[in-house]
Order: C-alpha cells, then structure tokens, then sequence
C-alpha cells in the first residue's frame, strides 16, 4: 500500500519505472548516508588531526626554544666564570666579550655590572638604564641565579630587548657582579617562525603575566606590543587545562590552538591555526562526494559501492598516515599506487599530505644537524665541540690514552677578507676545513672554533705526535692554496698544541683546560711570526707511544 502511494506520488507505473525508482532511491539513500557519515565523523577526525599536528609542532617548538635558551644562559655563565670576570679585569673581559660575540651571532652586546648593580663595562646595546641594582633580574643575579629579564628597552635603540644574566663571583666565592648579554626580540621571531599552520595560522611566544614577546603579523621590527593577551588559550595556560574547542583570537576569528610552557615556565608558546582554513580542504573534499553522488544516480549499485569503498580505502590511508606521523615516523608516504583510481581531490589531498610528510621530515632533520655542523665549513660547529668532545676526550682518558688538541688559526685571514671580500674568504674558510679533514684519521673530531678558528681533537695521541700532526697540517696548507678561476691565494697557518693532563688548570673539564692552554701556545706561534707550531709543553711528554695513521682520510 505504501508503496503504491509512492509511485503514485512520483506518477510511476511501470515495472521499469518502478525499479529505476527503487535503485534510484536506494542509490540516494545510500550517498545521504555516506554523506551524512562523513559530515560528522570526517569533522571529527580533522578536528583530532589537526590538534594532534598541533601540538605536536608546539611541543619541538617547545624543545627548540628551550635549548636555544638554556644555551644562551650557558653561554653567559661560560662568560661569567672566566678568569677575567672573576678578577674583574676590564681590559681582558672586554676582549672576551667582542671575541665571543664574532662566534655567538644571538647576543647583540654585553656587559658588566658590579655588585651594586652599577655598569663598569659596555657594549653597543645594553639596558637603559645606568643602573640595574634594583631590577629584578639582577637580584636574582645577586641570588647567584642566572636567569632572563622581561622585554626591556635598549639604551641606544630603544628597541625591546631581552638580558640574559650570569653572577660573578670573585676568587673568595663571593659575589663580585653579573655579565649581562642581551639579545633582540626580533630574534625570537626568526626561532619561533619556523613552524607556520596554513596561510593564516601562526606561532607567537607570551611572558608568564601574557605579554607578548614576539611580534604581530605586519608589525615593523622595532615595534613591541604591549598589550596584554585574554584570550581562551591564554587562561587555559594558566589553567593547565587542554581543549580542543575553538575560541576566539585578538582578531574576532575563530581559531584551534595548542601550548606549551617552556621548561622553566616563565615562557608561552602558543599555535593557532583559522577553523575556517582547517576545514576548507574538508568542505571541498564533501563537495567531491556530493557531486560523485549525483554521478552514481546514473550508474549501477555495484559501480556505487565500488566508488565509495576506493574513496573509504583513501580516507583510511590518510588517517594511518596522520597516526604514524604521530608516532614519531614523519618520512612516512601514501603509497600512490592506492589513490591511483581516487577522485583528483583525494589525490591531491594524498601528494599535499607527502609532501608535508617529506618537510616535516626534512625540517626535523635540519634541526637535528643545525645543532652540531657548521653550515659554512660543514665540520663540527663549537657547541658539538664542547660537548661531544669533552665525552671523546675523557673515553680516551679512562682506556690510559692521551688526546692532543691542535688550536689552527688562518694567518691574516681578516686580511684576505679586506682584499678579496668576504664571498672569497668564506670559500676560504671551506678550503682549510677540507684540508682539516683531509690530514686527521677519521676517529679525530674537526670543529670551527669560531671565525677563521679550527680545533683538531685527536685521540690516542700524546705530544709529540700531535706535534707532528700539526707540523704536516701547516705543510700540507704551505702546499696547497686555495684555487679558484681568476685567482690562487697562498694560506698559512699558526697552530697551538696542548696535551691532556691529569689536572686541569683551567676550565671546568680536561677538554676546556686543553683548549686554553693550546691557546696560550697559539698565542705564542703568531707572536712569533706566524705560519708556524708552537706546543703547551712539548718536552713534557716522553714519546712513549706513537700516533696511528692507518685510518687517517
């Protein structure tokens, strides 16, 4: 009866009629369904995505800020301990402060303050103030904690600046003052700019009260704004809460976020990305099925359920692909034989879905390398220097072998710079590196020190074998200048060697101490004329053993 109702409805009374009628239906039905299916569920899973992609970018984000942070306090207490600090010899520490600048390109100055707060030594930008006695961070300083100040002014620029501080203590162990580095907020931009969501999306760091500490979309360099956020991430931050709901930004757009605090909770990172640009692959994926559905009311059931099962096999690769990423595999790839037959928007969803898989990939690798090779020279930069080999070094000494460091500075390389420009001088600095690599074994660490500065680390290698060492690298630089096709361009080098020794005198590890005492010797060869080797002490080391050079490169 019902029936009968229906096709009378629809004006249908043949058999033929009847059936196109029922397929047609069943058809509709079926697609209102997928469709409906994929309105809700489909949501549902892109809102999951895209939290997880999320968070997931905070969280490095969050890894890398913390270390670059940690570095650079580390970097001001390495400044704070030195001996020139601690005696308080202005002279010296000012020398120290514009070396160190030349290798540590974050810091845009430096300073001493005394035990009082007040400035004895300067660079080009400091805070403005004359004295910082009564500033928070120094007190914490005078507390003997190194720590960060809020967004300051500059002295000379006026521009917002934060102050990385370290306490000095004199040879008693009482506090004598604090090094002061301060570094441009326009720097953090460069570091948390690495990761963008979508056209519109952004990431941006606030201070613990809400402040922002990098700057708007649009917002000229020297411009800070100083307003503070209220927004619905903000106060779940301070909540501690996670949620995946929606909220309103500063501009009146609805947008998904995710933070993260840094280690010491004194710094907000935060993501966010317009809803609106999350779903617009998602609505244009639904109009796909739509008009596949209006397609499938001329087809047969079979074709119907064919075509929605290859666009299920699509969705379900796509959401595996989003779990292994998540799992920490980020070359995974979409096989493209499995979307081969897929409509052209699953398709291009799929390869736009391997190519962010291949830059996550690529990005979390350049971060990894970023943080141990040079990029100029690619050898060792200085951080891996310090920190991998002071663990190389003290293997070495706990097997009973001695380790040499050869201390190589390019002779008058300020000089060639002057006469050929610093293109050529950076071609330069690429050649000495090749050379390093090309006379050391390969178990020997080649680093850049800084500038036109290399280190050589050599393992199982007493005195006067890394004497020897050192006198065929000199040789072999005598012997080859740097060639290029309008030019040749002879290359010196002076070279100080150190051995280790079973107590230090300077530095805080056997590494440091090595280091320094090469300098000394470095020191002497360029006083002495330079193109030559000069050893800490060559006659203290009998030569019990000898250097293997049977895997030297």
């Amino acid at each position: 009866m019902r029936g009968g109702v229906l096709f009378g409805k629809f004006r249908v009374y043949s058999l033929k009629g009847r059936l196109r009628l029922l397929v047609a239906l069943m058809i509709l039905s079926m697609c209102l369904l997928v469709l409906a299916f994929m309105s809700f569920f489909g949501k549902v899973i892109k809102e999951r995505e895209i939290h997880a992609t999320l968070q997931e970018a905070i969280d490095l984000q969050k890894l890398y800020v913390d270390k670059w942070k940690s570095q650079r306090l580390s970097d001001i207490g390495y400044l704070a301990e030195t001996q020139a600090a601690r005696s308080l010899n202005m002279q010296e520490m000012g020398s120290q402060f514009r070396l160190f600048k030349k290798s540590h390109s974050d810091f845009d100055s430096f300073a001493f303050a005394d035990k009082d707060g007040k400035f004895l030594l300067q660079m080009d930008e400091t805070p403005a103030e004359t004295s910082i006695g009564d500033r928070s961070y120094f007190l914490a300083a005078r507390s003997l904690q190194a720590n960060v100040s809020d967004v300051i002014s500059g002295r000379l620029s006026g521009k917002p600046m934060l102050v990385f501080i370290a306490p000095v203590l004199n040879k008693d162990g009482a506090f004598a003052g604090a090094v002061l580095g301060s570094v441009k907020v326009s720097m953090l931009d460069s570091i948390v700019n690495e990761f963008k969501f979508g056209d519109n999306g952004e990431t941006f760091l606030l201070n613990k009260s809400g402040y922002r500490l990098t700057k708007l979309k649009g917002e000229a360099e020297d411009e800070w704004t100083r307003e503070q956020y209220t927004t619905d991430i903000y106060e779940r931050a301070l909540a501690g809460v996670q949620s995946r709901e929606a909220y309103l930004n500063r501009s009146g757009e609805r947008v998904f976020g995710a933070y993260a605090w840094t280690a010491d909770g004194e710094w907000l990172i935060i993501g966010e990305t317009r809803v609106r640009d999350v779903y617009k692959p998602y609505y244009r994926l639904l109009v796909a099925l739509a008009l596949s559905c209006a397609l499938i009311l001329l087809l047969t059931y079979f074709a119907a359920t064919l075509f929605t099962r290859k666009i299920s096999r699509v969705l379900a690769h796509l959401l595996y692909g989003t779990k292994r990423i998540r799992s920490g595999e980020f070359g995974y790839r979409i096989d493209p034989a499995v979307i081969r037959n897929a409509p052209s928007e699953l398709k291009e969803l799929s390869d736009n879905f391997n190519i962010m898989s291949d830059k996550l990939q690529t990005t979390v690798q350049l971060l990894e390398e970023s943080a141990v090779v040079d990029h100029l020279t690619d050898v060792y930069n200085r951080r891996f220097l310090m920190n991998e080999g002071a663990k190389i070094e003290e293997a070495s000494a706990r097997a009973g072998n001695s380790s040499s460091i050869l201390l190589i500075d390019v002779d008058y390389f300020k000089k060639i710079n002057d006469t050929y420009g610093h293109l050529i001088g950076d071609r330069v600095l690429k050649h000495a590196a090749s050379l390093l690599v090309d006379c050391v074994r390969r178990s020997d660490v080649v680093a850049r020190y800084g500038g036109e500065e290399f280190v050589v680390l050599a393992t199982n290698c007493p005195i006067h074998c890394g004497r020897e060492l050192a006198e065929r690298i000199r040789a072999s630089f005598v012997r080859t200048p740097y060639r290029d096709e309008e030019r040749e361009i002879a290359i010196t080098i002076s070279i100080g060697v150190s051995q280790s020794k079973p107590e230090r005198k300077y530095g805080t590890n056997t590494l440091e101490d090595m280091i320094e005492r090469a300098d000394k010797a470095l020191y002497r060869a360029k006083n002495g004329g330079r193109n030559r080797v000069e050893c800490d002490d060559c006659g203290s080391a009998a030569p019990s053993g000898s250097r293997s050079d049977s895997d030297s490169g």
